[in-house]
């Protein structure tokens, strides 16, 4: 089979960076605020199209931020699984650190079916990952649809921050809690593995810039989700800058942290939750209104 090759590019917001304070002395080392980069990080798949059972491929992929190439990622980990499988993906953990911005595995496509290629990639405050497809043999022609069904949620689901996204997603969210008539709080699903849910105890709406308590129970196939980390990215639209807050497992399963917004407005909130077997995220949006 002709292999071919394809470019999957995936733009993420650089999340929040602390701001340096003057200081007098040039010897300290302190670096100013222009010296810091704000541009986003992004990252770019490079990986085959097409291969044989059994094949293996060097899947790459090229870490940038602006025009800087970023070496010094924190982690990227490629999650690679077949296309209706992902509660059986595999996790592949690039070696650190990069070199010129490229960090790459080597993965054996044994079956003969799509494969989703997902390499996690977190540095300097932010988290991008991009998806792309790789189809092994001949699959037939359900596999091949049932991969394009799950682009297009992945797509959605890309932590690309797209203001038109966030805005239709949201909308899907209050949908699916309108059917299921949930009364205190929401039940969050969506682009999360199927065997996992988040119900929010944090109604969506508050009044006044008083602190608010962000608490939601996770659950794994309807169990406590137990020990996991769990981190929060906070933004109002237009922000250049991220907030990142780390919650608190209080009890099993429910994981809280307090916020206190700054401004009227709507906030959106992303839910990062990850353990040694699950790197899911979630997003919804708070209304913070003036009293």
């Amino acid at each position: 089979m002709r292999k071919a090759w394809i470019l999957t590019a995936a733009v993420g917001l650089l999340a929040a960076c602390g701001t340096a304070e003057e200081n007098n002395n040039e010897q300290s080392g302190a670096v100013g605020v222009d010296e810091i980069n704000l541009e986003p990080l992004e990252a770019e798949i490079e990986a085959p199209e097409a291969l044989d059972p059994g094949e293996d491929a060097e899947l790459r992929v090229l870490v940038t931020q602006g025009d800087e190439l970023v070496d010094d990622a924190s982690e990227v980990k490629w999650e690679i699984w077949q296309a209706g499988s992902k509660e059986g993906s595999e996790m592949v953990e690039s070696d650190l650190p990069g070199e010129e911005g490229w960090y790459e595995v080597s993965y054996t496509f044994e079956d003969e079916a799509v494969y989703h290629i997902q390499p996690h990639t977190t540095a300097r405050g932010s988290h991008v990952m991009p998806v792309h497809d790789i189809v092994v043999g001949e699959p037939d022609e359900e596999e091949l649809e049932e991969a394009e069904d799950t682009e297009h949620a992945d797509s959605m689901d890309d932590h690309e921050h797209n203001d038109n996204e966030d805005h239709d997603h949201s909308h899907d969210n209050e949908d699916h809690e309108h059917d299921h008539d949930h009364e205190d709080h929401s039940h969050e699903h969506g682009p999360m593995h199927e065997s996992m849910a988040l119900d929010r105890n944090t109604p969506d709406q508050v009044t006044g810039l008083d602190e608010v308590t962000i608490s939601f129970d996770v659950s794994w196939e309807d169990d406590a989700w137990e020990n996991g980390e769990v981190r929060l990215e906070i933004w109002q639209h237009g922000d250049d800058m991220r907030t990142w807050l780390d919650a608190e497992e209080t009890e099993a399963g429910t994981y809280e942290k307090a916020f206190e917004p700054e401004s009227y407005g709507s906030y959106h909130i992303m839910v990062h939750l990850e353990d040694e077997e699950v790197h899911e995220h979630i997003q919804y949006e708070l209304e913070v209104k003036e009293e």
